[in-house]
């Protein structure tokens, strides 16, 4: 009797080792997972300060200007007036299209496909 408890203890050990092994095994795959994604947030991390950097760079007002000079007379650009900046409420409504306007129908996004095929059913049963 005390050798078959003991071959239950033994058996117990030794898949409470496996369990601890497996665990531990996917606790290091998890780190692992986690230490890459927290390599790749900071490549992200760092990618973006070097785009602010960038767009600081080319936004810049003087190099602005100084575009503006080079190729004034090849764009033919002119200095904004101040009567060509107007508020919000100065723009127009939208337009207002009448329904079976094709123009109007595609730019309210109300489109009617009336096309069929062979391979469609018209539905007439």
């Amino acid at each position: 009797m005390v050798r078959w408890f003991n071959l239950v203890i033994v058996g117990l050990v030794v898949a409470t080792a496996t369990w601890t092994f497996q665990v531990k095994h996917d606790a290091e795959a998890k780190l692992d997972e986690i230490r890459e994604l927290k390599r790749q947030i900071a490549l992200e991390r760092e990618t973006i300060e070097l785009l602010k950097a960038d767009w600081a760079h080319l936004s810049h007002p003087s190099r602005l200007q100084a575009l503006v000079e080079r190729y004034q007379d090849e764009l033919g650009l002119q200095a904004t007036g101040s009567n060509q900046i107007i508020q919000v409420e100065e723009l127009p409504d939208a337009p207002v299209f009448t329904p079976g306007d094709p123009l109007g129908d595609i730019i309210a996004g109300e489109i009617q496909d009336e096309m069929t095929t062979g391979s469609i059913d018209g539905g007439s049963d």
